[in-house]
Order: C-alpha cells, then structure tokens, then sequence
C-alpha cells in the first residue's frame, strides 16, 4: 500500500498575473497560501516539523493555469527549490 504524502502543493495562477502555492497538510486539512518561495519554505519547515527531512510532498498544477505559464512557473519553482537544496545542503 502506498503511503500517502504528508502535503500537498498546487500551484495556482494569480488573476493578474504571477503564480502562487497552495500548500495543504494531508492529515488534518489545513492549507495555507503561500505568494513567494521563501514564504512557502517558511510555511513548510512550520507545518513539517513534525515529520522531519524525509516528509513527502505532492506537487500539481491547477488545471486553469495556461500551459505555457505554468510551464515557466515549474521552471522557476524548480530553479528557487534547488537553490534552497543547495544552501541547506540536501542536493540532490
């Protein structure tokens, strides 16, 4: 049986541009808006404490962003998480 992630993230577009996160805990519900990556790093380092380094997090995209926004949104994402990988030194 698969284990089921600790949270989920969905990336939403703002209506006026621009991309925010949504970041749920699976287990109690509870969901937080998150504008930038150093707010949802913050947010999830709060919520995940209990569950340590080895916490699993869902990632989509809500099906009302366009394609090639979001496309250009995971790039950006992917580039900001990487960095914060690389200063806590958990790369990959």
């Amino acid at each position: 049986m698969a284990h089921e992630p600790e949270f989920t993230s969905i990336i939403k577009a703002k209506p006026l541009g621009g991309w925010y996160i949504e970041l749920t805990e699976t287990a109690t519900g509870e969901s937080v808006i998150c504008d930038d990556l150093d707010e949802y790093m913050e947010k999830i380092e709060q919520m995940g404490a209990e569950y340590g380094p080895s916490m699993q997090v869902a990632w989509s995209v809500d099906p009302t962003v366009d394609k090639k926004i979001m496309d250009a949104y995971v790039l950006e994402i992917r580039g900001l998480m990487q960095k914060y990988q690389d200063e806590a030194g958990i790369s990959q």
